[in-house]
């Protein structure tokens, strides 16, 4: 009897999470997305700056790390296990629905207010122009839209195929986790810029 029928019906239904690439082909897809997350720099204000689209690769692969680590964390300390490389490779392949939303904002700037309209829910309301909301509520809240939905839903998705928790209840942590840390960047840029995120009396 093998050790998998040994352990029973238990070993088979004990949560897993695949690798969605293969490990000897992820050298090669990391490179690939870091070469994304460079060419969408290199066509925005950060390009401008030298060396802007190597930073924005590194910030991304970091911010990926860092958002692992902190689910893995997360999940431990409610006493389930989530394997940081395999989900970090979830993380930092869903990243590629940004890329395509902000490749896809910068050409609406050129296209017709009717086209812009029209793909805001994908890409985000910052597609509609710059003279809606604060410049903080902007840069935290300007890219929500379907795409970001889809990068909130797969992230959910591999969580709770790692931990065996609910979808459900993944999918809730992972939107509130999103939406604090937004709020916080909402707040931040605005006190960057000298304005209170607060009603001031």
């Amino acid at each position: 009897m093998s050790e998998r029928e040994a352990a029973g019906p238990k070993a088979a239904s004990r949560p897993r999470l695949e690798w969605i690439v293969a490990p000897w082909l992820q050298p090669f897809w990391y490179a690939y997305l870091a070469h994304a997350w460079w060419r969408v720099a290199e066509t925005t204000n950060a390009g401008r700056l030298m060396s802007g689209g190597a930073l924005v690769a590194a910030a991304k692969l970091a911010g990926a790390l860092t958002e692992s680590a902190f689910y893995v964390l997360w999940w431990r300390s409610r006493g389930r296990a989530l394997p940081f490389w395999r989900f970090f490779c979830v993380v930092a392949s869903i990243s590629l629905a940004d890329v395509f939303a902000i490749g896809l904002a910068e050409r609406l700037r050129t296209a017709s207010p009717g086209a812009a309209l029209w793909l805001a829910p994908l890409v985000g309301f910052h597609a509609l122009g710059s003279g809606l909301g604060s410049s903080g509520l902007r840069a935290a809240f300007g890219g929500l839209g379907l795409l970001t939905v889809l990068r909130i839903s797969v992230t959910a998705r591999a969580q709770s195929r790692g931990t065996g928790v609910r979808f459900a209840a993944a999918l809730g942590w992972t939107a509130l986790f999103w939406i604090m840390g937004r709020v916080a960047m909402w707040w931040l840029a605005d006190l960057l810029r000298g304005r209170s995120p607060l009603p001031v009396p």
